[in-house]
């Protein structure tokens, strides 16, 4: 575990009420509450931009083409995994 600090807040009424509401609903210590509200705070953009940068990456990728029948498929895909497992049985 990471060294930690302490620190003191001041809530007002309303946002200790809330906190403390959550935190019995959940049965969970307010402390916690806090702790997880603020790593949300402050991952959550950052694991928000990278999820947006894997969609948009995942969306920049060009269109594989489609065949024209199941059987052109099948002989692509069982001709690719053939030459796949040649390679594999070559790099052992």
């Amino acid at each position: 575990m990471s060294k930690t600090k302490k620190i003191q807040v001041t809530l007002d009424e309303a946002q200790y009420d809330k906190l403390a509401e959550i935190a019995s609903r959940e049965g969970r210590k307010l402390a916690a509450i806090v702790r997880e509200s603020i790593e949300k705070y402050t991952l959550a953009p950052e694991a928000e931009r990278s999820k947006r940068e894997a969609l948009e990456q995942l969306f920049s990728v060009d269109p594989a083409p489609v065949p024209k029948s199941y059987q052109d498929w099948k002989r692509e895909y069982s001709a690719r995994k053939t030459k796949t497992h040649r390679l594999q049985k070559k790099k052992r």
